[in-house]
C-alpha cells in the first residue's frame, strides 16, 4: 500500500475513534466495524485475484538475436468465480522491449475469461537475461490500495549478438587502404640500402644515404611479410550488475563482429584475438571463419580483473609486431594499452586504433597523440560509431 492509499482509512478510522469518545451509540460502533472490515475485504480480494490469475507468455523459442523483433504472446487467465476489477502488466524495459503493449493500460476481466495478446518483443544486448512479463499490478474495487505482485516463473531467454554491416568506418584515413599497402606492408625494411631504380617504391628511399652518396639510396626489403589487420577484444567484465556490464558487452562484441566483417569483405586478412585461459587468435578471411567466429563470441564470458592485462602481456611478447594495423575494442585506455601502442609503434610502425565501449561523458583513463581513439558509448546505433 502507497503512503496515499493508506491517509482515508485511517482518516476515517480515526473519526470512528472520535465519534465512539465522544458521542457513542451503535451507529457509530457500525461506522468503526465498517471502516474496519472494508479495507480488510479490500486486501482480501487483492490476494484472491492474484491467487486466481494465471499468467502465460511465450516467444519463438528461447534462443535470440539481439536487435531483432521476435513474436511474442502473453495470456491472462480469470480462472476465480469474480470479477477482476483492475490488473497492469509491467514489463521487464532495462533489456528489452515489448511493441504495441504499456504499462498504464488496466485490464478487467470477468469470471472465467482471458486476454490474449500477440506482439513482438526486441531484446537489446546479446547475452543471457529475463523478459517479457515481469510483475502484475492489482487494484482492489474501491481503489484504496495497490500490490504489486512479481511473477514466479519469468520468461528466461538467450540472445545472440547482431550482425551489423558497416558501409563504411566513421574515422578512416585510410586503415583498409593501410592494411593493403603500408609503409611496412609488405616486408620490414633493414638498414642496408641500395641504388634507386626505376619501379622502386619512392616511400622506401633512405634520405641520408642519398644526401651521403649523392645520388638515389633505397633501403632493401628482407625479413618475413606482415599479416593483415588485428582485431583485439576487451576481456574483462567491468561492473557487478547486468544493467553496468551488459551494454558495454553487447557494444564490445558487436564492434569486433562487425569490424571484422568490414574487413573480410574488403578482402583484407583480420585475426580476431581474444582471452579465454590462454590468447586465441580467430582469422577471418571468408564466410565460413566469420560463423565461426559469431559462434565464439554468442558463447564468449568475459572474465574478470586482470583478465586484459593478460592478453595485452602476450601481445608485448611479439604477437603485436606480426600486424600491418592493430584495431582495440577495449572499455578504456590504460598503460598497458598505451605500452604495446607505443612499443608496436615505435619498433615496426604499425599504426593503431581504439574504440573505446565508456560513454562519452565519463571520459577515459588515458589519452594518446600517437594513436587514434574513438569512444563509442553504448547507447547509439553500432553503424553510426564505428
Amino acid at each position: 500500500m502507497k503512503y496515499k492509499e493508506a491517509i482515508l482509512p485511517i482518516a476515517l478510522f480515526i473519526i470512528a475513534l472520535v465519534g465512539i469518545s465522544f458521542f457513542g451509540g451503535p451507529i457509530t460502533y457500525v461506522f468503526l466495524w465498517l471502516v474496519i472490515l472494508v479495507p480488510l475485504i479490500c486486501i482480501i480480494y487483492i490476494f484472491l485475484v492474484i491467487a486466481s490469475l494465471k499468467i502465460y507468455q511465450r516467444s519463438d523459442g528461447r534462443d535470440m538475436t539481439a536487435s531483432t523483433p521476435s513474436d511474442f504472446y502473453i495470456t491472462l487467465n480469470n480462472e476465480g468465480l469474480f470479477s477482476f476489477s483492475s490488473v497492469r502488466i509491467i514489463f521487464y524495459s532495462s533489456f528489452s522491449t515489448v511493441s504495441g503493449l504499456d504499462d498504464s493500460v488496466e485490464y478487467e476481466l470477468p469470471p472465467h475469461s482471458s486476454i490474449t495478446r500477440h506482439t513482438k518483443l526486441v531484446c537489446r544486448y546479446r547475452g543471457e537475461y529475463e523478459v517479457g512479463i515481469k510483475a502484475i499490478v492489482v487494484r482492489d474495487f474501491l481503489g484504496l490500495f495497490t500490490v504489486k505482485h512479481k511473477i514466479k516463473e519469468p520468461l528466461s531467454v538467450i540472445v545472440s549478438p547482431a550482425t551489423v554491416a558497416l558501409t563504411g568506418l566513421r574515422s578512416d584515413d585510410d586503415l583498409s587502404d593501410a592494411g593493403r599497402d603500408s609503409r611496412t606492408s609488405m616486408i620490414e625494411p633493414d638498414i642496408p640500402v641500395r641504388e634507386y631504380v626505376p619501379g622502386d617504391d619512392v616511400r622506401m628511399i633512405h634520405h641520408k644515404a642519398t644526401a651521403v652518396m649523392q645520388k638515389m639510396m633505397v633501403r632493401t626489403r628482407s625479413g618475413i611479410e606482415k599479416s593483415g589487420i588485428a582485431i583485439v577484444m576487451e576481456a574483462e567484465r567491468h561492473g557487478e550488475a547486468p544493467e553496468d556490464y551488459l551494454p558495454a558487452e553487447n557494444r564490445i562484441i558487436e564492434s569486433t563482429l562487425a569490424l571484422s566483417l568490414f574487413y573480410m569483405q574488403k578482402n583484407i586478412p583480420v585475426d580476431v584475438i581474444y582471452m579465454t585461459d590462454r590468447m586465441i587468435k580467430e582469422p577471418v578471411a571468408a564466410h565460413a571463419d566469420y560463423e565461426r567466429l559469431y559462434a565464439s563470441m554468442r558463447s564468449y564470458s568475459f572474465g574478470g580483473e586482470g583478465r586484459t592485462a593478460l592478453l595485452l602481456d602476450e601481445l608485448l611478447k611479439g604477437a603485436a609486431s606480426d600486424y600491418k594495423i592493430l584495431i582495440f575494442v577495449l572499455y578504456t585506455v590504460n598503460d598497458a594499452v598505451l605500452d604495446v601502442i607505443e612499443q608496436t609503434g615505435s619498433s615496426s610502425g604499425t599504426p593503431s586504433r581504439v574504440y573505446i565501449v565508456r560513454e562519452p561523458e565519463d571520459g577515459i583513463a588515458h589519452s594518446s597523440a600517437a594513436t587514434d581513439i574513438i569512444v563509442t558509448g553504448t547507447k547509439s546505433p553500432t553503424e553510426e560509431v564505428l
